[in-house]
């Protein structure tokens, strides 16, 4: 079964995400709603949405720059499936909403991002 891309989800779909807030003070306690990867191992972790904007805050994958977190918008993604097949973002159809921190592949990130050094 071919699963279902990124590209197909409709406003409705992305509206069931929790409203994009700016505080994110407690990271790793976001609950993952939307899981999108691709066969270049990329993944994206998605907590919220913000409709004006288009724009997710969550954790993204990639091989070549590893794992960050924060916004981006849903251009940002799709451009992705503008390189080919194999770069298409796909909708984890399997996936259940979880702690950010207690996703394995991003457990060590969060540790990471809640230790660091307050330098201001």
């Amino acid at each position: 079964m071919i699963g279902r891309r990124f590209s197909d989800l409709k406003p409705s779909d992305l509206a069931k995400l929790p409203a994009l807030t700016y505080d994110h003070s407690l990271i790793g306690e976001e609950i993952i709603y939307l899981h999108l990867f691709n066969k270049k191992k990329m993944h994206w972790y998605l907590a919220e949405y913000g409709s004006i904007g288009k724009k997710f805050f969550g954790f993204f994958e990639n091989k070549s720059d590893g794992l960050s977190s924060g916004q981006c918008s849903i251009e940002e993604i799709l451009y992705w499936a503008k390189k080919g097949e194999v770069w298409e973002p796909m909708v984890d159809e399997d996936w259940k909403p979880m702690i950010a921190k207690e996703i394995p592949i991003l457990t060590e990130y969060v540790k990471m991002m809640i230790c660091q050094p307050d330098i201001t």
